[in-house]
């Protein structure tokens, strides 16, 4: 049977579009990926009592870091709020009880187990510990600070990679499948691309000629279309935060290594899920 025939010669052997597996969703996918694999287990947890003061509970702790303690009944061991500590270090108001400074149970402090961690970073900075509940049971603790570990590496190189991918299905439909889009790239990138599209003729591998174009690529191509309802200047800067975070993830760098970059990265979280919905939109829009 023969090729069919593309702008760059035979069709591409591999399936591309995100439209060929429907009932594989960003969702599904983050499913696996829950708070529990990245929560400190209750049996590590350091506690402070309703009953102690912050004076006692600064002095118990000026050996470690945490930011937060849950707080226990005086009579036994239930936990019944949290305490963020790191505002008392500082100050000379440390007479109170830690009943009356810390936060009770409620919504804002508690996360099921099995809740994906995109739904734990979405909003970290805002809600920066939560009590993480398995059936009846508070069994673990999450924070701001566990954005480094590996499984959320891995739940945000997902979230990045699926919106590349998304951006990809809209140039390819923008443009009907021609290579027009590369008129919209500088001619040093448009060089490259025909250079690393050779080697793949070459070797007889030929692909989707987007799936060689680089996250910049897709940017600079998409910033020139007739769906952009927003300034180029503000989707330029949006869409270089979500590269930067991209570049650091591909890299292994770090990207919260500190309580400001950690909550830069919840605040590109955001920014991920707004235009993997306008992208969605965009898709959606085009005529048939």
């Amino acid at each position: 049977m023969k090729s069919e025939e593309t702008a760059f010669g035979p069709a591409p052997w591999a399936n591309h579009s995100i439209g060929n597996e429907p009932h594989v969703t960003l969702e599904a996918l983050q499913a696996g990926l829950t708070v529990n694999l990245i929560a400190t287990a209750r049996a590590a947890f350091v506690t402070c009592a309703m009953n102690e003061t912050l004076a006692q509970v600064i002095k118990d702790n000026s050996q470690n870091q945490f930011d937060f303690l849950p707080v226990t009944e005086v009579a036994d061991d239930r936990i019944v709020g949290l305490l963020e500590i790191t505002p008392y270090r500082r100050t000379a108001t440390v007479d109170r009880s830690v009943g009356e400074a810390m936060r009770p149970l409620s919504e804002e402090n508690l996360i099921g187990a099995d809740a994906s961690i995109l739904a734990f970073v979405r909003d970290a900075d805002l809600r920066k510990c939560r009590l993480v509940v398995s059936g009846s049971q508070i069994s673990g603790l999450v924070t701001l600070s566990d954005l480094q570990r590996l499984p959320v590496r891995a739940a945000l190189f997902g979230l990045v990679t699926y919106l590349e991918i998304l951006m990809a299905e809209v140039i390819r439909q923008e443009f009907k499948g021609s290579g027009e889009w590369l008129r919209h790239l500088s001619d040093g990138r448009r060089r490259d691309l025909r250079d690393e599209l050779e080697k793949a003729k070459a070797q007889d591998g030929v692909v989707d000629a987007l799936l060689f174009t680089q996250f910049c690529d897709k940017k600079s191509i998409l910033s020139k279309s007739r769906n952009l309802k927003t300034s180029k200047r503000k989707f330029d800067d949006e869409l270089g935060r979500i590269q930067s975070l991209r570049d650091h993830l591909a890299h292994a760098n770090d990207y919260a290594a500190s309580p400001e970059a950690a909550s830069k990265t919840c605040e590109t979280v955001r920014l991920l899920d707004k235009w993997r919905e306008e992208f969605s939109r965009w898709l959606r829009n085009q005529p048939s």
